[in-house]
């Protein structure tokens, strides 16, 4: 498979701003936000070399599993987040799973090319970084009626 100009990771990238900005210093200073806000910014950076890489089967997965990681952030700190912020946050939630998505295609294309072990811990981690990015996901939808 040839490496895209483009990839999902760099959406990843994005996401990982979009909570850094919902948690920018509030008024209140909480420490919580100032972590969450770092951890967005280390996560966008690690996406953002991710995305520079050649695509291989690994870079993929590993930008999965921060997505993952990201949305999960986002997910449990949108409590802590005052009203206006929360929407943001909530975007940077669903483009977080949803970067995640794309990027296991990928990572199921690149896996059939490797060695047995190596292919099957691929796709293992590609299946956890879709389950957490899922549980991230569910965790903010409200049920309708």
């Amino acid at each position: 498979m040839a490496a895209p100009k483009c990839t999902p990771a760099e959406a990843g990238a994005l996401a990982a701003g979009l909570l850094a900005d919902a948690c920018r210093p509030h008024a209140e200073r909480s420490l919580r936000l100032e972590v969450v806000r770092d951890l967005a910014l280390d996560l966008g950076r690690r996406l953002e070399a991710l995305a520079a890489e050649d695509g291989a089967a690994d870079s993929l997965v590993e930008a999965a599993l921060a997505c993952a990681d990201l949305a999960t952030l986002a997910a449990c700190n949108l409590t802590a987040l005052p009203d206006g912020d929360r929407p943001i946050a909530t975007a940077a939630v669903h483009l977080a799973a949803g970067t995640t998505l794309a990027l296991i295609p990928l990572v199921e294309a690149e896996a059939v090319t490797l060695e047995e072990p190596r292919a099957k811990n691929l796709l293992r981690d590609a299946r956890s970084a879709r389950w957490r990015s899922d549980l991230a996901r569910n965790q903010i939808e409200v049920p309708q009626d």
